[in-house]
């Protein structure tokens, strides 16, 4: 079974209400082997279970140009036999 493919990764900053403590989130998007993509949201806090969200071609492309600044793409190399 192949894996998931990582295709970026949007990093932010978010603060508990309560505390008034920043930290850091992730999310992440994936093509999966089948040719689908899924967009791995993080929990509202740090250690809160991520949430798998299907998404379109055209949902990925709307979310790669939304806040790109936050965006890190990442290259995927391939190798020619």
């Amino acid at each position: 079974m192949q894996p998931n493919i990582l295709i970026a990764t949007r990093t932010y900053q978010d603060w508990d209400a309560k505390t008034l403590i920043e930290y850091q989130l992730q999310d992440r998007m994936y093509r999966k082997p089948c040719g689908s993509f899924v967009l791995m949201i993080a929990g509202d806090k740090p250690g809160d279970p991520e949430v798998e969200t299907p998404y379109s071609l055209q949902a990925v492309y709307r979310w790669l140009q939304d806040l790109p600044w936050q965006i890190e793409r990442t290259v995927i190399a391939s190798q020619v036999v």
